[in-house]
């Protein structure tokens, strides 16, 4: 799966888009419900009015024109719950979570990939009333297990009668299959503060507000050693706005100011600074392959990076264009790309190993990768890591696995991410006209990011590990070709829980 080559999201429709995504990801084991206590409350002072929550999806893997290892028909869902605290900490059977959406009694069966034609909302998955105002840093959502227990309610008809369950997928060309989930995923899917645009939902006394989910699918499903396919979290949530919550825009070329020729795969990522300083998606999307265009809804309200990459047609590869703090309800008009200027044009190549342990030795874990380049905002003392799009068949997804060739004592998995082998082309969004930075000359320098999350908790000592040297300890510099490839530095994780499924 391509981690960074797909996206999309808003308000309270942002918040319930959240809690349709976190719900989705949730359900598991038979009985999850029983698992979890009636802890919702409403104590305190003053309450919201009606809060609404809505799920997107942009389905950038739907079809034969998605990534050919990323190729989906249908990927179907069953959300149960959407519950939100103020607290990030929280766990998931202590006091003071409300309800968003209560969906127990009638399960919403859901394809992610079928977004309905000119809307930004995939479903609106319920409204709420009366909760208490505050900031709300934490989200979980709920799915129904594939194996139920005897008092909890399914869906019917079922869209995934004759797998056995009731969360599918249907590669294309391919029969439907489960969706398993990940068991930790039983007392729902969370989402964290710096998974929720601005780090949380304030809600005010009074207040109607849209709540959106955004769920990644595309992002969100692995392709097990066994042939079985698996879910594990990717899912962002905000409050949006229904007026101003849309970014949009038209890829060019630098050379002549026209689409990239043929049929491009043209990548556009919206971004947010961590709590770490990176530059981490939110949403993605692919821009149109005849016109270049894109419009990317529900987004909750605030300023994104947007970072454009692409191959056209004919195999030429473009820089990532980055432009810095771009507010919601932008046109950005036209932004262009600048092809290779290499005598070769293809993408560079960074691969590597990582590897996973606990105290008694290899375990199974998910990992995440990104490649990040440094680039500079205006005014900005220091560069930002940039999350860079990823081209082609890039492994940014994997999972550990024991296997004769890994380290002793380690799970281990290897991993491939095609970059532009170029700096890239940057600048600072002004509403008089943004001006772009030719690509800095020089070596083009790379980062590569790792995280390891099961059910939206790191599962590690630490989750989150960056390497910028190669395997001979110089910096991680790549040139374009297959041929060039580039080895990182190992990449360990230790400490880790494993991920089990239902």
């Amino acid at each position: 799966m391509n981690n960074h080559r797909f996206l999309g999201t808003h308000s309270l429709a942002a918040l319930a888009g959240v809690v349709a995504a976190l719900l989705l990801l949730a359900g598991c084991g038979g009985g999850s419900e029983a698992l979890i206590e009636e802890t919702t409350t409403t104590t305190g002072g003053s309450f919201t009015s009606t809060i609404t929550t809505t799920l997107s999806d942009p389905p950038t893997c739907k079809g034969l024109l998605a990534p050919a290892d990323n190729q989906f028909e249908e990927v179907w869902v069953t959300v149960t719950r959407v519950r939100a605290h103020t607290s990030s900490t929280a766990g998931p059977n202590g006091a003071g979570w409300v309800d968003l959406v209560d969906l127990r009694a009638n399960p919403l069966q859901i394809d992610l990939l079928d977004a309905p034609a000119l809307q930004c909302a995939l479903a609106t998955l319920g409204s709420s009333t009366g909760l208490p105002a505050g900031d709300y840093q934490q989200i979980r959502l709920h799915l129904l297990s594939n194996n139920p227990g005897p008092t909890e309610a399914t869906p019917s008809p079922n869209a995934c009668a004759g797998t056995g369950g009731f969360n599918c997928v249907k590669p294309v060309l391919s029969n439907m299959e489960i969706l398993l989930l990940n068991s930790q995923d039983l007392n729902g899917i969370k989402i964290p503060p710096g998974r929720i645009v601005g780090g949380a939902i304030s809600l005010a006394a009074g207040q109607t507000a849209d709540i959106n989910i955004e769920f990644n699918a595309c992002d969100s499903i692995i392709l097990q050693g066994n042939g079985q396919f698996r879910l594990k979290p990717a899912l962002t949530a905000g409050e949006v706005s229904v007026t101003t919550d849309t970014i949009s825009g038209r890829v060019v070329s630098t050379v002549d100011g026209n689409p990239l020729p043929g049929i491009p795969t043209i990548l556009v990522l919206f971004e947010q600074e961590d709590a770490d300083g990176v530059d981490r998606v939110l949403v993605q999307t692919l821009a149109n392959a005849t016109d270049g265009t894109f419009n990317v809804c529900p987004l909750p309200e605030g300023n994104y990076d947007v970072v454009i990459a692409a191959i056209d047609g004919n195999g030429v590869t473009y820089n990532a264009t980055i432009t810095f703090d771009v507010p919601t309800g932008t046109d950005l008009g036209d932004i262009g790309l600048e092809p290779e200027s290499s005598i070769d044009t293809s993408p560079g190549v960074i691969e590597g190993q990582v590897t996973s342990e606990d105290a008694g030795g290899g375990v199974e874990i998910d990992v995440s990768l990104s490649a990040l380049q440094e680039a500079t905002r205006s005014g900005a003392p220091t560069p930002t890591p940039v999350t860079i799009p990823l081209f082609g068949d890039s492994t940014d997804e994997i999972t550990t696995l024991d296997d004769p060739s890994c380290p002793t004592g380690t799970f281990c998995a290897n991993y491939t991410l095609n970059v532009p082998a170029s700096n890239p082309r940057v600048g600072t969004f002004d509403t008089l006209g943004t001006t772009y930075t030719a690509p800095a000359t020089g070596d083009i320098l790379y980062s590569v990011n790792a995280r390891a999350f099961n059910g939206g908790e790191p599962n590690c000592t630490d989750s989150s590990i960056t390497v910028d040297n190669d395997s001979a300890a110089n910096p991680l510099k790549v040139v374009a070709g297959a041929a060039n490839a580039v080895t990182a530095e190992a990449i360990a994780f230790t400490g880790c829980t494993a991920v089990t499924t239902e």
